[in-house]
């Protein structure tokens, strides 16, 4: 939040008792400030994922994206396939 305004917001896109999968939106007026990264490192600290995996996904032409996983220090771990 920024002078209460919504700035990043990160939240589970999926869900299961094994694993979550985060989902992040950050409002345009606030991107390259840093904002994605922090709420994607509050995100992972919720008592509620601790049992699980957390996985972080980016499609492959989101260079943003990529340079938050990056400044998080997370690493590669594999790569899907998507046929539309």
């Amino acid at each position: 939040m920024v002078e209460g305004e919504v700035a990043s917001l990160a939240f589970a896109a999926r869900l299961a008792d094994n694993g979550a999968e985060l989902g992040l939106v950050t409002t345009k007026a606030f991107r390259g400030q840093g904002f994605a990264a922090a709420a994607t490192a509050g995100w992972t600290r919720l008592p509620t994922l601790r049992s699980r995996t957390l996985f972080y996904s980016t499609d492959r032409d989101n260079i943003s994206s990529q340079r938050v996983a990056e400044r998080l220090g997370l690493h590669l771990r594999g790569a899907s396939l998507r046929i539309s």
